[in-house]
């Protein structure tokens, strides 16, 4: 069953140029892809930060990088296949990669593209072999300036992949980097890519020369192959430099005239790289084991990431609390201040509030003895005499006297009287004992005393 790929919301194409590091963003959409922005940058300069997509939004808005690589260290073959479905390609292709490559199988990188012939049961399989060192160098520079590659590509097997040939011709498609030239050639016969070559040549006049020679055995195998019976006509695509530099060379060597063809845009064969790769290919240049070690570095920053990130939070907290603690604590000290100099405030009030009691009780009392003293002098009948009055405690009226036996009856109305006098309206005595009246055998007086309780303002 075939796995599902992830959906990528956006894609960058790069290239290293000598001007440079170009980068074109792509919004990718479920049928194409659609320009969105590009930038240029010095090549001492990191790329743009959009550009380096390794970061917690890649989880949630995956990201495809292309990177376009180098051809100087690029071989290209072309096999003859038996049509199949591209996921099968790949598989059809690995009998074969040991016989086609130039390299132990166990140090190179491919991949395969396939043409299908115009009868529909044959293909021609070009396949892009790459030093695996090669291609981990020029992965690790590229992370090291800041862009981190999830597929790789070659632009002119681009362009080659865009060719529509309806006639026999040898294509020569050139790229010029620096010192170095690369040719891709690619012998269209019969209506069938019989050949594609990339050709690696030095820069300059020396480039004719190389070229030709290299032809030439192409040629020559072609023969021997029985699928070249004659020159086809050339059709070379390049930069006018280049063109000039070539064409006589080439118009001696096939015997009829060179037709040119402007090479596409760099912009247009982005668009084709993120065309073609937005949806994971059966095989790729890229490495399985630098991308299986990408991805857990990058799982593992994400993690030291996160974590450092809590970490930060957590001292931010703990600094945030430890401040919200001491003002606490100050205005907590400000309060107990506040509270100690209220309660010595407190008790002195407290003491002025007794002693003012104190003076109001001993002025209550003076006025209360003056008053329970004119109560007794009012109601004393004649016939009884006050021998003693004293107050117990500021309230208890102690009185006692004598009186003849015969006016006995008089201590009871002058008890009677107390309990009725009155002072503002008010009962002046709030109870008033009954009397005791003793007397002795044969005395000629008799003794009477009681006690009355004063109304005070916090009697019920």
């Amino acid at each position: 069953m075939k796995s599902r790929s992830p959906r990528y919301q956006g894609c960058q194409v790069q290239a290293v140029t000598p001007a440079g590091r170009r980068v074109w963003r792509f919004h990718v959409g479920k049928q194409d892809v659609s320009l969105a922005g590009e930038a240029t940058v010095g090549s001492t300069q990191a790329p743009p930060k959009r550009t380096a997509a390794q970061d917690w939004k890649s989880l949630v808005s995956p990201q495809l990088n292309i990177a376009w690589l180098p051809a100087q260290s690029v071989f290209v073959r072309a096999v003859q296949l038996p049509a199949v479905d591209p996921t099968e390609l790949p598989a059809m292709v690995e009998f074969q990669i040991d016989k086609i490559s130039p390299l132990p199988v166990n140090q190179i990188v491919w991949t395969a593209l396939g043409v299908a012939h115009a009868d529909g049961q044959q293909q021609t399989a070009l396949v892009t072999i790459a030093a695996r060192s090669a291609v981990e160098e020029f992965l690790n520079t590229e992370f090291a300036a800041g862009f981190t590659a999830d597929q790789l590509d070659l632009p002119l097997v681009r362009w080659w992949s865009g060719l529509k040939p309806t006639e026999d011709g040898l294509w020569l498609l050139f790229e010029s980097t620096g010192d170095r030239w690369v040719c891709l050639a690619g012998w269209y016969i019969g209506g069938v890519w019989r050949d594609v070559t990339l050709l690696h040549l030095p820069a300059g006049e020396a480039a004719s020369e190389a070229l030709i020679t290299q032809l030439g055995h192409l040629a020559w195998a072609g023969e021997m192959d029985g699928w070249l019976t004659a020159i086809p006509e050339v059709r070379l695509g390049a930069e006018a430099p280049t063109i000039e530099v070539l064409s006589p060379s080439l118009t001696d060597w096939s015997g009829r005239p060179i037709q040119s063809i402007k090479p596409p845009d760099l912009t247009a064969l982005a668009i084709a790289s993120a065309r073609a790769l937005r949806e994971p290919p059966a095989s790729t240049l890229m490495p399985p084991e630098w991308a299986a070690s990408q991805r857990q570095k990058f799982i593992d920053r994400l993690w030291l990431n996160g974590l450092g990130a809590i970490g930060v939070a957590y001292l931010v907290f703990l600094f945030g609390f430890l401040i919200w603690l001491n003002v606490r604590k100050y205005q907590s000290d400000e309060l107990r201040s506040e509270v100690a100099s209220m309660g010595i405030n407190f008790t002195n009030t407290l003491q002025l509030k007794a002693q003012v009691g104190i003076l109001e009780e001993q002025v209550a009392l003076r006025y209360a003895a003056l008053d329970a003293w004119q109560a007794v002098v009012n109601a004393l009948p004649t016939d009884l005499t006050l021998t003693q009055l004293d107050f117990q405690k500021g309230r208890t009226l102690q009185l006692s006297g004598t009186v003849s036996p015969e006016a006995s009856s008089e201590v009871t109305k002058f008890n009677s009287e107390l309990r009725k006098a009155q002072l503002n309206n008010q009962s002046l005595f709030a109870t008033v004992k009954p009397a005791q009246i003793s007397s002795r055998l044969g005395a000629t007086t008799a003794t009477w005393s009681f006690e009355a309780e004063l109304r005070r303002s916090d009697t019920p």
